[in-house]
């Protein structure tokens, strides 16, 4: 009986704050139960529908043959029994130190240059519950995708997060340079800056996750971080977002798009994330703009750059 009254206060309380809000529910879960944690979509501000415009997965795709390679005995693995705690974890060794703790980065983690992370794996000897294992256990932090005042679509979070936080991962189409180069939209393009082989990057605009709706922000609260977790083809690593700082319930999530992404896109829009700080807005830069005072092009992330 105490569970189903406190579910129902938990209920009530979620519709009161939407109807003092204004917005309308138009999804209670945009991933259709493909995440841990159901993701809703909120409009309070006018009466555009829920996008439909693209098919959630939950893991990156290929569709084309690039050889992925996922052979379980090219994986260097530990042989730890206990927790990978310890510095003779091999996959800690593998990213200069195991990194987690207590499933989030530490406050020394390097955010202008995160190292590549290798998380335990099948071949490792260690339990799934060991603590180098955070992005493979997927969303786990609660989302909601909403419609912004100026910027199209955006995400906040519905809980406060601590600094060090796995969020999401940018997920879509795996596709090479050549391949972007053929598409006419770059708007969902995110580079994998991989350092061997061909360049690749992903592809969200027709296939991808809450990452796609994740806009840019001048001082941003996310970092981008390269992670191996099933295979270790340095070609193809997963895109992590961690926060950066803590972040409080309800605050819109954002990642820096990059000097690259505004000297291209800045002929074309200006920024309108509203922080003092802003680098990219039309007042900052009156020169160039096509059309001043556009929106940030919702959920796009830097576009594979040449």
């Amino acid at each position: 009986v105490w569970t189903a009254l406190n579910t129902n206060k938990r209920l009530t309380d979620a519709r009161r704050e939407r109807d003092c809000q204004g917005e309308r529910q138009l999804s209670r879960d945009i991933s259709r139960g493909y995440e841990a944690v159901p993701i809703s979509c909120v409009n309070g501000v006018d009466s555009e529908p829920c996008p439909d415009n693209f098919k959630y997965i939950p893991d990156s795709c290929l569709s084309s043959s690039l050889n992925l390679d996922k052979d379980i005995t090219h994986l260097q693995h530990c042989s730890c029994t206990d927790d990978c705690s310890s510095s003779s974890c091999m996959c800690g060794q593998l990213s200069l130190r195991c990194w987690y703790d207590s499933g989030r980065l530490p406050l020394d983690f390097c955010q202008w240059e995160p190292p590549v992370l290798f998380e335990c794996n099948h071949a490792c000897s260690c339990w799934r519950t060991c603590r180098n294992r955070v992005v493979q256990n997927g969303l786990r932090i609660r989302l909601k995708l909403y419609k912004t005042e100026k910027m199209g679509w955006g995400v906040r979070t519905v809980q406060d997060v601590p600094q060090g936080t796995f969020i999401c991962e940018y997920v879509g189409e795996i596709i090479s340079n050549s391949e972007a180069d053929k598409r006419e939209n770059d708007s969902f393009l995110f580079t994998l800056d991989n350092k061997v082989g061909e360049p690749y990057c992903i592809d969200a605009r027709l296939y991808g996750n809450i990452g796609r709706f994740i806009n840019h922000m001048c001082e941003p609260n996310l970092i981008a971080v390269r992670v191996f977790t099933v295979h270790q083809d340095q070609r193809f690593p997963r895109i992590a977002f961690f926060s950066s700082r803590p972040i409080k319930a309800g605050e819109q999530i954002g990642i820096d798009y990059g000097d690259n992404y505004w000297r291209v896109k800045s002929k074309f829009f200006s920024c309108l994330c509203g922080s003092p700080q802003c680098h990219h807005s039309a007042a900052s830069n009156p020169t160039e703009r096509m059309i001043d005072h556009f929106q940030c092009c919702e959920g796009v992330l830097p576009p594979f750059l040449i």
